[in-house]
């Protein structure tokens, strides 16, 4: 049985865990005390919420708050930009960003009872990292939680397992050996990176000019110290360091320890598998034999091949 059918066996509702929270912001709540939120629960996103309409409006994630930040930096005083932060609402950003044609907004959602199937393919086609599950009835919609890539591989390393997703592989469950090298997965050459000493606003400029969620940071002899991802944007938030993008990454990231998952071409797609299964990650950073960086393994690289190899 392909893959495809085989989760069209499970919906999205199955994915959620037993107990579990959602945060959701209403469109008028103002930009610092959502960040505030986000901040203190550990997230990167949450749904938005128009309750003049009853209904979803979209998602509020760090690459808002990066588009934002970045503005400012470069249109407006330190004194300006915090005084218009402190009275910005979200419905006014989100204004803001389309005139500046920053973003369009994505309201890409799916039925919480729809299947796992169809769920991986909007993230796939719409390239996305989340996809909010919106019931409805007469009254309205309602918001009942967010799936990610990384609780969809997760779920499906979990449950399906390695012999029912060898089941795509039409030669057989031996390609669960096949390495991430000969499986061709992942992006190698032309890889964005950041020095120590890079400033966080150069790092914040390239996450919006490649569409990445991650940098990994190097040292002169291409050895990864690190990885800031946009999460850490939100220490800036936590930190009220609107002014301090000048600053080296390094200081930065001192306030917490490494994050780096990593692996090499020659870890087998099984292993991968069976790290997501074990562990919160969201990519990894892939190493050559000497340990220096050779390339990005994201977690949409992984849920796209299996998808294309099951076409």
């Amino acid at each position: 049985m392909p893959l495809s059918e085989d989760l069209k066996r499970f919906t999205c509702y199955d994915v959620l865990p037993v107990s579990h929270k959602i945060i959701v912001f209403d469109t008028s709540l103002l930009v610092k005390k959502a960040l505030a939120a986000l901040v203190q629960h550990g997230a990167q996103s949450a749904p938005l919420w128009d309750s003049s309409r009853n209904s979803f409006a979209g998602m509020l994630t760090v690459t808002d708050f990066i588009h934002l930040i970045l503005y400012y930096y470069e249109n407006a005083s330190y004194e300006a930009a915090l005084q218009e932060i402190e009275q910005l609402q979200i419905a006014t950003l989100r204004e803001f960003e389309r005139k500046q044609n920053l973003v369009a907004v994505n309201t890409v959602t799916i039925h919480p009872m729809e299947s796992l199937s169809d769920a991986c393919r909007l993230l796939v086609e719409h390239d996305l990292r989340r996809l909010p599950l919106i019931d409805s009835n007469e009254d309205g919609e309602m918001i009942v939680s967010v799936i990610t890539q990384y609780k969809i591989l997760k779920y499906i390393a979990a449950n399906v397992r390695f012999q029912r997703v060898a089941k795509f592989f039409h030669s057989g469950s031996e390609h669960m050996s096949k390495t991430v090298g000969e499986l061709k997965i992942g992006t190698y050459g032309n890889i964005a990176v950041a020095s120590p000493t890079s400033q966080i606003v150069d790092v914040l400029r390239l996450f919006i000019k490649h569409k990445i969620s991650a940098v990994p940071i190097v040292d002169e002899n291409n050895n990864v110290l690190d990885v800031y991802e946009k999460i850490d944007v939100l220490a800036l938030a936590k930190d009220g360091s609107y002014s301090n993008l000048e600053v080296p990454v390094k200081d930065a990231l001192v306030k917490r320890s490494p994050a780096i998952h990593t692996c090499t071409i020659t870890d087998t797609l099984g292993a991968i598998l069976e790290t997501i299964r074990r562990m919160v990650v969201h990519r990894f950073v892939v190493l050559d034999s000497d340990n220096k960086l050779l390339g990005m393994l994201c977690l949409s690289d992984i849920l796209q091949f299996l998808l294309q190899k099951d076409a």
